[in-house]
């Protein structure tokens, strides 16, 4: 029920702050648009994949760690915004402008969210060692994901073709799909899931639409939500824990994705200039 309020107060903040254009509509989608949604769609279907073949099977983990976040999370995105678009970071929301201010809601955001964690997890359940482990692969490997597909490559995309609360309750309707081998199946109650999900979706991105700076999500605010989901909500640190050399690797996998990307558009720059 908290997600809902906060989601609600949060949608209605960015409404006031952007109260010029929030209610401009308009109907200009590109192939740059459905590109984005479907990368999100694919992201969806790699995780109800996880499903048919077992989400504790081997081949789901290569399709979690490799098809969602390698694929879906840098390799499209990175690649489509520098190679295609040629919009370089900044088409993916890394950029300079309100940064402070972005980092600055972050850290607020975040000290009031982990309020939540402090009074309402079981502490005494809780191994820091596996704690520890559990937020590199939620907030390193799968915040990086969510990060660049969900806020920099869709939602962005989504408000230059439709408008600010389009983008906003549309890529929070993308982002509830791709849980659906991955976090649904260790929900006690998955409709409730998805219906928190959304609202989960709807606060976060109303956040990153008052600046559309990376910054202002990751990796405070992001971090702590997504370990009060297990900490609190589900209790699955451990589990999640056991993944750890996964999201190592992953990590590495993500980085070296986008070194790869990154070399390759400079180097087509350079041709061009020749």
């Amino acid at each position: 029920m908290e997600q809902f309020f906060m989601a609600v107060i949060l949608f209605v903040i960015a409404l006031v702050a952007r109260r010029k254009e929030a209610f401009q509509f308009r109907w200009q989608p590109t192939r740059h648009t459905w590109v984005a949604v479907g990368t999100g769609v694919l992201a969806f279907a790699f995780s109800a994949s996880m499903l048919l073949v077992g989400p504790e099977s081997l081949t789901a983990k290569i399709i979690h760690q490799i098809g969602i976040y390698v694929l879906c999370g840098v390799a499209i995105p990175w690649g489509y915004a520098l190679l295609v678009e040629r919009s370089g970071p900044a088409g993916l929301g890394l950029v300079r402008e309100k940064w402070r201010l972005s980092l600055t809601l972050n850290l607020i955001l975040a000290g009031l969210m982990s309020l939540i964690i402090i009074f309402e997890a079981d502490w005494s359940a809780i191994h820091w060692g596996n704690l520890a482990k559990a937020a590199v692969a939620l907030v390193g490997a799968g915040g990086l994901f969510e990060l660049f597909l969900y806020y920099g490559f869709i939602h962005l995309r989504l408000e230059k073709a439709f408008g600010m609360i389009p983008a906003i309750l549309l890529t929070a309707l993308i982002y509830v799909t791709w849980h659906t081998g991955t976090q649904l199946p260790l929900e006690a109650d998955p409709i409730a899931a998805l219906w928190k999900l959304f609202w989960v979706g709807v606060m976060y991105q109303s956040v990153f639409s008052l600046t559309r700076n990376l910054w202002v999500i990751w990796p405070f605010f992001h971090g702590v939500g997504v370990m009060i989901d297990f900490v609190v909500n589900i209790g699955k640190v451990d589990r999640v824990a056991a993944d750890f050399p996964w999201a190592v690797g992953t990590l590495i996998a993500m980085a070296a994705s986008g070194v790869a990307l990154t070399l390759l558009s400079t180097r087509n720059r350079a041709r061009v200039r020749s």
